[in-house]
């Protein structure tokens, strides 16, 4: 079957990609921005560029079903709606006008009412698709776990941890691994159904984020972890700032779904092709990949935050109790009046200024690369003209023999670009 594969440059879409090969159908795959090094046929398809203009795209030759595996980690309403609803119906729009079947890769309580932006667009795209009256499937699985997935790094970044602190540890979900997505889809187009629908697909198991954790610490040869709700005001504050931020892990959509249950019967996918998940343990084999890994991406956030802490602080303290002692120190180097206030000030101001850029996704890499050249500056300085502090007992200078490689090391982890979605 000749397939357009849309978002194949994201989590699912490359898993499904690399399934739909295995079993022998021709897969056209695209993405908002292609990676010409990716096997496969390639083509570029943006759904922000199709909600403009639904002839923007170049429908290609010969496709018999499309498969919309586009999705969108973003607190923007208006992104989603542009990505999720408005795109995602031209692009079935283009799909029926060219007498294809549709597959669309939803999200389980994606339904009409939904109150979160991310739920509510796909559902609003979701019931387009099915009104369309021609053959169409939408796919709503729990969450899907795997190497690769935003979310199963988190998960595996708090896996390691003695007391592990959670948004939530009552709601339950029926998490599945992401061969068994793929594992449906192969099924559903073996066995099609004969009128649109949509339909769950959820793991066997229903089980809370505690006990889903205990699964990861299991397969990593640790035993059950000890876990803490965090207080509401301390999660609604950090949701409130994930918001003005950025952050995918936590905003106001994720705290919400947190404490919700997501769960739904797997009969029906079952009774449409015969499919059935199966139980995320037998699934765990190749990913958490090793402790080593876990053990990693724990220190990650929190060498990140303590350097957050570092930068700021020393702000704060030298635009408050620390400014006299900043004018002290840059008068051993023969530095005084204006200049020394206005060195003082400035340094304090960028040192707020990378505090703050690493807070932010999209200036983290900048922010570390700076800072690496901020504390080379600093410290060839102080060497040339203030060389006893070296010799300081409490080390401040000596410090940056330790804060330089942690920050080369998180430099080496973050991602050359960062891409929201596929």
């Amino acid at each position: 079957m000749r397939i357009l594969l849309v978002g194949a440059g994201g989590f699912i879409g490359r898993h499904l990609h690399a399934a739909l090969r295995a079993a022998g159908h021709q897969v056209l795959a695209s993405a908002r921005r292609p990676d010409p090094a990716a096997p496969g046929d390639w083509c570029r398809l943006d759904l922000a560029e199709l909600a403009r203009d639904s002839q923007a795209f170049a429908w290609p030759e010969g496709i018999e079903l499309v498969i919309n595996a586009a999705g969108l980690l973003s607190t923007d309403r208006v992104q989603l709606q542009q990505v999720q609803h408005r795109g995602a119906c031209a692009l079935f729009e283009r799909a029926a006008a060219h007498g294809a079947r549709v597959l669309q890769i939803s999200a389980l309580g994606a339904e009409q009412g939904a109150d979160t932006d991310f739920l509510a667009s796909k559902a609003a795209a979701d019931h387009y698709l099915l009104g369309l009256g021609i053959p169409a499937v939408v796919l709503r699985p729990s969450l899907v776990l795997g190497s690769g997935a935003a979310s199963s790094r988190w998960l595996q970044s708090l896996s390691p941890w003695p007391l592990i602190p959670l948004l939530d540890n009552r709601a339950r979900l029926q998490p599945l691994h992401v061969d068994d997505l793929c594992g449906a889809v192969l099924a559903l187009l073996q066995r099609w159904p004969e009128q649109p629908c949509s339909l769950a697909l959820v793991g066997p198991e229903a089980m809370t984020l505690g006990q889903l954790l205990d699964r990861l610490r299991a397969a990593q040869g640790w035993g059950p972890g000890r876990y803490r709700e965090l207080p509401r005001a301390l999660t609604g504050l950090g949701a409130a700032l994930g918001e003005r931020f950025g952050w995918r892990a936590l905003n106001g959509q994720t705290l919400k779904l947190a404490r919700r249950d997501n769960l739904a019967t797997p009969e029906p996918l079952a009774g449409a092709c015969g499919y059935r998940c199966l139980p995320l343990e037998a699934r765990l084999h190749d990913w958490p990949s090793s402790a080593a890994d876990s053990v990693r991406l724990a220190l990650q956030p929190l060498l990140l935050a303590l350097l957050v802490v570092i930068w700021l602080g020393t702000a704060l303290v030298c635009l408050g109790p620390g400014f006299d002692w900043g004018l002290r120190i840059l008068a051993e180097a023969g530095i005084t009046g204006g200049p020394a206030r206005l060195a003082v000030t400035g340094g304090a101001l960028s040192d707020a200024l990378l505090g703050i850029g690493l807070l932010l996704p999209c200036w983290r890499r900048r922010a570390l690369q700076a800072q690496i050249l901020l504390m080379l500056g600093y410290t060839a300085l102080i060497t040339w003209l203030l060389p006893h502090y070296w010799f300081d007992p409490f080390q401040g200078v000596g410090k940056n023999l330790v804060l330089l490689p942690v920050s080369l090391w998180l430099l080496w982890l973050q991602p050359a670009h960062a891409r929201s979605r596929p």
